[in-house]
């Protein structure tokens, strides 16, 4: 759905040492996510086997979450805090369903 992230590095001759930036185009991930919220596609809102999808994170906000907050959502044990991010209206942007976590 997304593209992948791409690294780029660059050599800080200041500092000494080279720095990596990460990118990725999110803007087709984030409008699905906006036509799922509006009942536009035909996954927003749906439950299928009692389950419902509530967001789409971007692989660069999973890697960032991990980097920046220490949070993995490959990990269960970090599940609390993945939906205190997902509820968090700083990140409202990622749902697919206003339901609370």
């Amino acid at each position: 759905m997304s593209d992948p992230i791409k690294n780029i590095f660059h050599y800080d001759h200041s500092a000494d040492k080279v720095v990596l930036q990460s990118q990725q185009d999110v803007a087709p991930l984030l409008e699905l996510n906006r036509k799922e919220l509006r009942g536009d596609s035909p996954y927003g809102g749906v439950e299928h086997n009692g389950m419902r999808k509530v967001a789409s994170i971007p692989l660069i906000v999973i890697e960032m979450w991990k980097r920046d907050l220490g949070v993995d959502v490959f990990n269960k044990d970090h599940m609390p805090k993945v939906k205190k991010l997902l509820n968090d209206p700083d990140w409202a942007w990622l749902r697919t369903h206003e339901s609370k976590l």
